[in-house]
Formats: structure tokens, sequence, C-alpha cells
């Protein structure tokens, strides 16, 4: 099984301040893992067994609704973490994570994270600020499917989407949205042709990119 870069670790915010050993000592712990795009990496409802962290790629994290449909919760990207919050409650994955692309990926087992934790219990804190971060983000996501017209609520969640992502360009089709959303389809490919008239994005096959932020945050009611 392959190891993970330790230079790789030693960007991670979470685990910067770690000495040499410890990344090393990380590193031997972390199991990585290839998926292939719409594999399932865990289901919703399972044992949860460990923090992930994605390496390459992108997952989605799929939440089912009290109709039986699918929600799109969020898309990770690159160098970002997910689940952490099986390592403290020890129960079960609160929703699935599926490969929206093909994806490679380390796993850091409960068991093996409690120890690391015991050992480097600030960490244990970094990660509790992480959830804390997610909380107030997950929050602010419900405010804006409860409380918005079809424009303003799309315009907000690639808003959102950018922010949580660390970038302006993100691996989202128009599929993805309507399900982030609770939009149909063409509602939001219409929306969407509006926003790139007006110069706040461009599209790609399964791809959006914010270029005017200012005007965006304006159509979202964010000015």
């Amino acid at each position: 099984m392959a190891m993970i870069d330790q230079a790789l670790l030693q960007k991670l915010p979470l685990f910067s301040d770690l000495l040499p050993a410890d990344l090393a000592r990380l590193a031997a712990l972390l199991k990585v893992h290839n998926y292939h795009k719409h594999e399932v990496l865990f289901s919703e409802g399972e044992a949860g067994l460990g923090v992930w962290l994605l390496l390459s790629g992108t997952v989605k994290l799929l939440k089912t609704d009290s109709q039986g449909g699918e929600q799109l919760l969020k898309v990770v990207g690159p160098e970002q973490f997910f689940a952490e919050v099986v390592l403290f409650d020890g129960g079960n994955y609160p929703a699935t994570a599926m490969a929206g692309s093909d994806c490679t990926l380390a796993v850091l087992y409960n068991a093996d994270a409690r120890a690391l934790l015991s050992s480097h219990p600030e960490l244990a804190w970094r990660f509790l600020h992480t959830m804390g971060e997610r909380l107030r983000s997950a929050q602010e996501r419900v405010r804006i499917l409860t409380g918005s017209d079809a424009s303003v609520r799309l315009a907000s969640i690639l808003l959102h989407t950018a922010k949580e992502q660390g970038q302006d360009q993100m691996a989202l089709s128009k599929q993805d949205l309507a399900n982030m959303t609770g939009l149909a389809r063409e509602t939001v490919s219409r929306i969407l042709s509006v926003l790139k008239a007006e110069g706040c994005i461009v599209t790609g096959r399964n791809k959006i990119t914010i270029i005017n932020r200012p005007r965006l945050a304006g159509l979202a009611g964010n000015q």
C-alpha cells in the first residue's frame, strides 16, 4: 500500500506544527486508497471507522431526505478532511461519500487517530475547531436554502461552495447544483445562463468558475 508524502501533511494546517518524527508516524498510520468515479466510499448509517483525507480528485457527500431523494451536501476538494465527527462520537457516518471523479484518499482509522491525539492533544482542539467551522457553514447553508428565491439561492450557493473549497473554480455539474439547491435542473441551467451573461461566472464541462465575485455577491444580496 502506498505511503503518503510527509511534505503534503506538513502543508495542512492541522499538522503543520508536528515534528518530522511525528509526521513520519502519522504518514505510516494513514492508509491510502484509490477509488473510481461513482464508487461509494461509505454509506450513510454505516459504522464510522475513521477520518478521511482527500489527496486528489473530488468526493461528494450525499444525504437521503425524508422522501427518499438524494441531496448533495458538499463537494470535497483535495487536501480536505471529512467525516471527522466519527472520531469523537464513535457513531455512524451521517452521510454517504461517493467519488465525484477518480480520486486518491487516505484514511486515519479511529483507533490510530485516538492514539495520535492522546500524544498530541492540541490536534484534538484543531479537529474540534474545524468541526465548529463546518457547523457554522452548515447553518449558513440552511439559511440560504430556506430564505431565498431561485436566483439568489443559486448565486449564494456558488459563493458558499467557493468559500468552503477555498477557490473560485468548482467541479460542479448542473445536476449537482440542482441537488444542492432543490431546484429543477432546467431552472439551474437558466439561472447559470443569466449569471454567465452578467459576467459573474464561466462554465465548462462539469465545471464552474467565479470570475467576478463582487457582482455575484450583489446578485446574491450580499453587497
